[in-house]
């Protein structure tokens, strides 16, 4: 139902909206935008006839995409409507041009821009889809202090009696989970750049929204999909399936099961009551009687980019594709586009694929059960080109050529492993290739329901339950955050910009005096959760120390335990209460320590030495304020510390100078004079190992060996070894 959207030729009532004849997947989706969007390029001359004739019986729109209801059902209020009136509900009456009336690409502009009364747009496409596609992240809205996502979904007019406009309504199908849905598509939310499909404006362009439909279709095919094999149903007893109807002349038909066909009646009622229908034979009808059998029959019988169990004509398009194939002897119609097919495993099958492009297009064998099925791969010259033979399964790509597939094979096939993601259960996996591998979303899974995160040796992508726990994630050993993108998912719904990022903390990781260093932290995105410590954020101190955030406790809470957390280039005042969860209380009562640096430029006079720390190349060191710095000065062999200036002042030469509490800017140089450099004086108290010196009346001693509380001068472990100058 989340799908289920309202026709706008079908509230044309006096006039049929034919479809044209044809056989491939654009001549499929030409059929169906003539339908949808409500304008269809045969019906030129009776628009041009009827410009001011009241012809058909259209909703009462206050704007395109902005329906009146009826307050006392909230059902639309269809009224007589012109050609013209019919443009302008639509919103491309300034695309319409009297003088041109059979301009196909006026008809094109007008298909693609055309927007129903309940907000649909081109193909017809909604908010809800576009969602399930991935383009867009829906309008989050509070209610009751609780958050919900807040979008168009099919449900009762008697929903918007009173004029309402939003309610809280459960999803069907989805376990519980509520949105606040409106009246109408008003899209509100956000679109997330795929494809280059960054707003409003991009999806009604009809190059990009030519690639959303397919997307979309792709989805609904997967849920299709996994809803068959649910309820222990094949594809090919599928579309063996056939139910009574009837035709656009009212005449009775026996409307069979196509797959151009199943894929219309899902762009309609959505997967599920396409499922439903081949699962249950229950026929549903939108709000306006248009039933699902009826988009089976009018879009049946052409040729997709879906393979099924039978001997198929794949046909592509001008447009980028991911096709399939294998499960029959199939011919592959690549249509020009950067394509890719997704090879079935079925042994013996034969596949022939016409227009493939190397360098450009690719065939992948995703969700095969054979081991290493390219182990063995040969590649030979027939007559209709070259042919790829593998794990009892041939590809003949026409007129191409072995010694071109031979060259470099990776670049024409390769096999993609599938890697399930579902509620519960975790798994490692070793040499995940991002190009080519998944992550595959089970049981509705949205991207809004995914974490990832960093370990050690790995890149982490969980699903966080209710109580902030990760008890299901793919651990993909040797990637981190940097390597995730968009492409490593599949049949994960939602908005890519809905996955989330997360710091989970536990006694393992973050337990008593543990530092947990975080390499990347983007704060705009990140959450550290605590689920497992009962901390209150009066209990943190956040510290910037340099480019770094450090979190640690208070002495209070603390209690000794002197843990770090460490988010490496992370400015502290970029965080707030967003970025934890499981913590109590305010963020107002964390400690926030943004210190003071003050800058001490040191510099070595001459030769013979240097300064530990070493300043930067500008001879300048970022000391802490209200905290003491030491600069340690290291002869080299043969010289000791001459002379030591601090802002000015000369100062009693040493090994060591210490700024105390810190307050201001200070200038420190040191010289080196050669002799013998007096090491530090003996102090009972101290440990010395093997090799340390130390001074002591006068004269430098080596330990030998480990000492404490050895007097220099009474031999072991001590040896004595100079003067001291």
């Amino acid at each position: 139902m989340r799908h289920a959207k309202m026709t706008t030729c079908a509230l044309a009532v006096l006039i049929s909206c034919n479809v044209n004849a044809g056989t491939g997947i654009q001549d499929f989706l030409d059929s169906l935008r003539n339908f949808e969007s409500g304008i269809n390029p045969n019906l030129a001359d009776f628009y041009l006839e009827n410009l001011n004739n009241p012809v058909y019986n259209y909703a009462r729109v206050s704007a395109p995409g902005r329906m009146v209801r009826d307050c006392s059902t909230g059902s639309m209020i269809p009224e007589p409507t012109t050609i013209n009136e019919f443009f302008t509900k639509l919103g491309v009456d300034n695309f319409y041009n009297a003088q041109t009336p059979n301009d196909p690409e006026m008809f094109k502009s007008m298909q693609y821009n055309s927007m129903n009364a309940w907000g649909f747009v081109g193909y017809q496409l909604g908010e809800a889809v576009l969602i399930d596609a991935g383009y867009y992240s829906p309008k989050v809205v509070t209610v009751d202090g609780v958050e919900y996502d807040s979008f168009y979904v099919f449900v009762d007019d008697s929903t918007w009696i009173g004029c309402e406009t939003e309610a809280l309504v459960e999803i069907v199908g989805s376990g519980g989970n509520k949105i606040l849905a409106t009246d109408v598509n008003n899209w509100q939310g956000t679109f997330v750049g795929k494809n280059g499909v960054s707003s409003f404006a991009d999806l009604i362009k009809p190059e990009k929204q030519e690639l959303v439909i397919r997307d979309a279709m792709h989805f609904n095919y997967g849920v299709m999909t996994q809803l068959l094999s649910d309820a222990n149903m094949t594809w090919a007893e599928a579309l063996t399936k056939s139910w009574p109807g009837v035709d656009d002349n009212g005449n009775p038909v026996q409307v069979q099961a196509t797959m151009s066909g199943l894929l219309a009646a899902a762009h309609l009622r959505g997967a599920w009551g396409t499922a439903r229908l081949l699962t249950k034979d229950e026929i549903t009808c939108d709000e306006l009687g248009t039933c699902i059998t009826k988009y089976v029959h009018k879009f049946g019988g052409y040729n997709t980019i879906f393979d099924t169990p039978f001997d198929d004509v794949i046909e592509g398009s001008s447009y980028a594709e991911t096709l399939s194939a294998g499960w029959g002897n199939d011919l592959v119609i690549l249509g020009g586009g950067v394509d890719t097919l997704a090879l079935h495993q079925n042994d013996s099958a034969i596949t022939t694929v016409r227009g493939f492009t190397f360098a450009e297009d690719f065939i992948v064998l995703r969700d095969w059960t054979a081991s290493a099925p390219l182990a063995n791969l040969q590649i030979a010259d027939v007559a209709a080109g070259a042919e790829l033979s593998f794990s009892n399964q041939r590809v003949v790509i026409e007129g191409g050529s072995a010694a071109e597939i031979s060259a470099n094979p990776s670049a024409v096939i390769a096999e993609s492993k599938i890697y399930e993601i579902a509620w519960s259960g975790s798994q490692t996996v070793n040499n995940f290739n991002p190009r080519l591998d998944k992550i595959r979303g089970t049981a509705g899974i949205g991207f809004k329901h995914l974490k990832a995160y960093e370990t050690d040796n790995a890149l982490v992508v969980g699903v966080q339950a209710a109580d902030g726990g990760i008890y299901s994630s793919v651990k993909l050993v040797g990637l981190t955050i940097a390597d995730l993108t968009p492409d490593m998912f599949d049949n994960v719904t939602g908005g890519y910009d809905r996955l989330g990022f997360i710091v989970p903390l536990n006694s393992q990781n973050w337990g008593w005096n543990m530092t947990l260093s975080v390499n990347s932290f983007d704060a705009a995105k990140t959450v550290i959760s605590m689920p497992l410590f009962n901390y209150s954020f009066s209990m943190l101190v956040l510290t910037q120390e340099g480019a770094d955030t450090v979190i640690t406790l208070d002495a209070a809470a603390s209690q000794g335990d002197q843990k770090r957390l460490v988010l490496k280039n992370t400015d502290v005042t970029t965080l707030s209460a967003a970025n934890f969860s499981f913590v109590n209380g305010n963020f107002s009562d964390a400690t926030i320590d943004i210190p003071v640096y003050y800058t001490i430029t040191a510099a070595v006079v001459g030769n013979g030495g240097s300064i530990s720390p070493l300043p930067n190349a500008n001879g300048e060191l970022s000391a802490k304020g209200n905290t003491d710095f030491t600069l340690n000065f290291v002869a080299d062999s043969g010289y000791r510390v001459a002379n030591i200036t601090v802002d000015g002042v000369t100062v009693s030469a040493a090994n060591a100078y210490t700024f105390n509490a810190i307050s201001s800017n200070h200038t420190i140089s040191v010289s080196f004079e050669q002799g013998v450099s007096c090491p530090n004086v003996w102090l009972a108290s101290e440990v010395y190992t093997g090799g340390m010196q130390v001074t002591y009346q006068g004269k430098i001693y080596e330990a030998k060996w480990w000492s404490q509380n050895n007097v220099p001068t009474a031999g072991d472990p001590w040896k004595f070894i100079s003067d001291c100058q």
